[in-house]
């Protein structure tokens, strides 16, 4: 069984690796990261069954193979915009996403799925077995996942070069049965494959930066940052978005001088987001007393405090912190807030857009103090899906602050208040200043504060668009249709329709497998591995989401978290199957689960507003992370007996087993991410998954 553990460490710890490549490199955002998965379940489903009937290579080639697979999927990840000619910070339309993922994801699931598949085939083969075994496959596989999670997530997701991980796969050799010598070979050989790959990877980002010189590539809990130069130009890239670059000086001295000039005189300042020496240089220019500078992101903190001049280094305090939870622990208020964030380009971002931040930065802010911050836009010509998103942020900012102020822009500033104040005072300001700049001037001001422009503006903003919120992330949907425009430029989408017929389909569908599990009864029982599957990617799911969203660290910690759910699963695993032994299993065993499911997520879902308010917040998503994977590993012995009780082939009931609850896993993947979180939202999401549970409990207690 120490096969399978290893299996289950291995796998995961390429799984991740792997995942955040795509993520940061193609697709951009938690949803990707979760559908990404999606498609991780699904080959690994039909890699298992694949392996439980036929051999496609020998065992001993295993662990040359998915060091193989896995820098053929880093290497393509890493070069695949190249090929279709977008740049690594762009984003991708979904069929590219998909296809791609189906090529960088899909050989290395399926290999993990062959190799489970292959090993309970060969442990069958060579050695009795009952219910007990079929069920402890899962467990072990299971208990390696959890400690591959944890290892990543404390020791590895540091990485700046993920070839590091293509030696992982040498734990298998002292488990293979040959002799010593080709194991000697083999170990050389992955150690040279590793080394090669390894040394090759400043090569291969060079080439997806097209040619750009790499200056800096360093690793962190959050994600990679690369400093490249190319024309003479240097360009920061923040977990896979361009946050920066040298010419920036122009908007570093409009973004920083018009917001300050809103406040005028002000001293107490804080800075939220990445930041940088420019736009620091640019606010100490206003006498500042006290500036506060707050970022997640520990190197980019440490990368601000080296090139800051020394007689500036009194003033400013770099705090390595969540801003939100900074912002929500701090009892200081400020006469500004700048925040230097662009746009909801995903869970992690929009937390900083909805009204709960808005609300939060309001209680922050002196009397007069000035909130500002810049969001895409046009400055004369507004197409349907860049009003609907201008629409939707500004709607939301108008729940929080009494007053504000636009100055529209292909990238718009966006000022708040608690007391009224106008443009002419803001030109005041600056004037009265005298701020040394070399592009912002105050005719350069009135422009951009053209009473017309503005005016254009404001009667075009829709109303009618709901407001962002953390566990409705309005915002974020509006930005991926305003993204996806480029690629399907006849995109039309009218949001709460589209909720309403998301919601009613779901509803139709569960109903009707439901009513037609009372007439196909032995072949409708492998179909609920599939909805438990289903339950436990979608639990985990809303959790991978509230996570993100009260600490903006899931890229962190997503090892552990997955780690926790399978260890939960592991544990009842082997709980429930050694308890079997003295309880009669029926059907009705199989709606006590269901209605457990019920319970957990109903739990949850009463929990979100105390969660949000919580310190222990971390505490209790990981707690209902373990028991999600011990609702889901219960479910594996249980569904195994009263298959055997059906006289199915003992031989292929773990590979049904473990494929039909990956393909629940990939629906359920495909459903949330696509779909449930960004036009639905959490509570309503978790409303679909307690109709779900109760359905199938109802269903499964009624035909005992």
């Amino acid at each position: 069984m120490i096969r399978f553990v290893i299996l289950g460490f291995v796998s995961i710890i390429l799984q991740l690796a792997c995942l955040r490549e795509f993520t940061f490199s193609i697709a951009k955002n938690e949803l990707a990261l979760i559908l990404a998965s999606g498609l991780w379940f699904i080959f690994c489903s039909g890699g298992s069954l694949v392996g439980t009937r036929r051999k496609l290579f020998p065992l001993s080639c295993l662990p040359l193979i998915f060091s193989i697979v896995f820098c053929f999927s880093i290497s393509v990840c890493h070069l695949a915009k190249l090929l279709i000619g977008l740049n690594y910070y762009e984003t991708t339309g979904l069929n590219v996403a998909i296809l791609l993922g189906v090529l960088l994801i899909g050989p290395l699931s399926f290999l993990a799925g062959y190799s489970f598949g292959t090993l309970c085939r060969l442990y069958l083969k060579h050695n009795p077995y009952s219910s007990k075994t079929l069920s402890q496959f899962f467990a072990y596989e299971a208990l390696g996942i959890f400690l591959g999670g944890v290892a990543f997530s404390f020791c590895l997701s540091s990485y700046s070069n993920p070839f590091i991980f293509v030696i992982l796969p040498i734990l298998f050799v002292p488990k293979l049965y040959f002799k010593k010598g080709k194991k000697i070979i083999l170990s050389v050989m992955l150690l040279f494959l590793s080394v090669a790959f390894f040394f090759s990877f400043t090569s291969i980002l060079k080439k997806e930066f097209k040619g750009a010189d790499i200056l800096m590539n360093l690793g962190s809990p959050y994600g990679p940052i690369i400093l490249a130069k190319k024309f003479g130009t240097e360009f920061l890239y923040v977990n896979g978005s361009l946050a920066a670059t040298s010419e920036d000086k122009m908007w570093n001295e409009k973004f920083v001088h018009i917001s300050l000039s809103a406040k005028g005189n002000a001293k107490n300042v804080l800075l939220i987001g990445p930041y940088f020496v420019d736009q620091i240089n640019e606010i100490m220019k206003h006498h500042i007393a006290q500036l506060d500078c707050v970022s997640i992101n520990p190197v980019l903190s440490r990368l601000a405090q080296e090139k800051i001049t020394r007689n500036h280094r009194s003033d400013i305090n770099f705090i390595t912190n969540d801003p939100r939870l900074y912002i929500a622990k701090t009892n200081k208020k400020y006469d500004c807030i700048l925040m230097n964030i662009s746009f909801p380009a995903s869970i992690e971002l929009n937390r900083y857009f909805s009204v709960e931040f808005f609300n939060l930065v309001r209680s922050h802010l002196n009397k007069e103090g000035v909130f500002s911050f810049h969001i895409p836009s046009k400055r004369d010509i507004l197409s349907p899906n860049i009003l609907n998103f201008n629409s939707c942020i500004i709607n939301t900012l108008d729940r929080a602050f009494p007053h504000r102020l636009l100055v529209p822009s292909d990238t718009m500033i966006i000022m708040a208040a608690n007391t009224p104040f106008a443009s002419t005072r803001l030109i005041d300001n600056f004037l009265k200043a005298k701020i040394r700049s070399d592009y912002i001037t105050a005719y350069y001001l009135k422009d951009f504060l053209d009473p017309s422009r503005q005016q254009y503006f404001e009667q075009m903003l829709n109303t009618n668009i709901s407001i962002n919120k953390d566990y409705s992330p309005t915002g974020f949907l509006y930005y991926l249709l305003l993204q996806q425009a480029k690629f399907y430029p006849n995109l039309s989408i009218h949001v709460r329709q589209t909720k309403h017929i998301i919601t009613i389909a779901f509803i139709v569908v569960v109903l009707f497998l439901g009513i037609a599990g009372f007439f196909k009864r032995k072949k409708f029982l492998i179909v609920n591995a599939a909805l438990i599957g289903f339950c436990s990617i979608g639990m985990m799911t809303t959790i991978y989401v509230i996570f993100q969203v009260c600490s903006g660290a899931l890229f962190w910690r997503m090892g552990i978290l997955i780690g926790l759910f399978m260890l939960g699963l592991s544990l009842a695993t082997f709980y429930v199957n050694f308890s079997l032994e003295k309880i009669s299993t029926t059907r009705r065993t199989l709606a006590y689960l269901y209605f457990f499911w019920g319970i957990l997520i109903l739990i949850l879902f009463l929990g979100v507003k105390i969660i949000e308010q919580k310190t222990y917040m971390t505490s209790i998503l990981y707690l209902c992370a373990v028991m999600a994977g011990g609702l889901t590993g219960a479910g594996y012995p249980i569904l195994t007996n009263l298959i055997l009780k059906n006289k199915a082939n003992p031989k292929n009931i773990t590979a049904w087993i473990y494929s039909s609850d990956l393909v629940g896993s990939f629906l359920g993947t495909i459903l949330f991410s696509v779909l449930f979180i960004p036009f639905l939202g959490i509570t309503r999401s978790l409303w679909m998954l307690v109709f779900l549970v109760l359905v199938f409990g109802i269903k499964n207690f009624l035909m005992r």
